[in-house]
């Protein structure tokens, strides 16, 4: 059995507290149109923080907030910008892999 990887969730090097709990890993949900207005596409996509600060409450599981999207680890940021750059690039240039929400057994 090989292990799939989820290339749409981030396993953080430090947890969340989110409702009192350690939370270690956070999935991302590709976002609709709406959910990018008021944010310039480019500014996504050059991973601008302050752009990305305001897309990813809207499409985290657990949500977070623009208050703890600030104090996360620089390498979590980055790991979820890189990630949610995966949403707009076509399935066919991801080389086959796949993004999933829980991995198959």
């Amino acid at each position: 059995m090989s292990k799939i990887t989820k290339l749409n969730a981030v396993t953080l090097v430090e947890p969340v507290q989110i409702d009192g709990e350690d939370v270690f890993e956070i999935t991302l949900r590709k976002p609709k149109t709406g959910e990018l207005r008021g944010l310039a596409l480019t500014s996504i996509l050059q991973m601008d923080v302050g752009a990305l600060t305001k897309l990813l409450p809207r499409i985290t599981q657990p949500p977070l907030n623009e208050s703890q999207i600030a104090d996360l680890d620089p390498k979590d940021f980055t790991d979820l910008a890189g990630k949610t750059m995966l949403f707009f690039i076509k399935q066919e240039q991801l080389e086959g892999q796949v993004l999933e929400l829980e991995a198959v057994n």
